[in-house]
């Protein structure tokens, strides 16, 4: 075989064999596990709540609630804040331990909620970010 095509060969599978170490790590948790989600509906208010796992976080700007596609302002209640470098954001604000969103429902009915849903992404530390999260109450 061409000495060529073989160091190719080699560096190619050498780089997939190693790409793919860090996805097959039996520690890393499914997220749902991860970020263990609770949310309720109040009279006035949605209520969405993290508990996140030692070496885990969420992405402060990944975190959303909407109404059908329309935003619903929120105020970050109970939080573990802190500012991070990130590889991919760069300087980016993550939350660790616990967070709590409050959401008011201003001009907005109860019975005006059709298809409420909370969307997050978090990561692993050093390991893997998870794909955006969507779930709908």
């Amino acid at each position: 075989m061409n000495p060529k095509k073989l160091l190719y060969l080699f560096v190619f599978l050498t780089g997939f064999i190693f790409s793919n170490v860090q996805f097959s790590e039996k520690d890393i948790l499914n997220v749902d596990e991860a970020f263990i989600l609770n949310t309720k509906i109040e009279e006035n208010k949605i209520i969405a709540s993290w508990k996140i796992k030692p070496g885990y976080y969420l992405y402060k700007k990944s975190i959303l609630i909407k109404n059908d596609n329309d935003l619903i302002e929120h105020n970050f209640i109970s939080k573990n804040e802190l500012v991070v470098f990130d590889e991919f954001f760069g300087e980016t604000i993550i939350f660790k331990d616990f967070l709590q969103v409050d959401a008011k429902l201003r001009n907005i009915k109860l019975d005006k909620l059709k298809n409420i849903k909370v969307a997050y992404q978090g990561c692993a530390e050093g390991k893997y970010c998870y794909p955006k999260i969507v779930k709908s109450l």
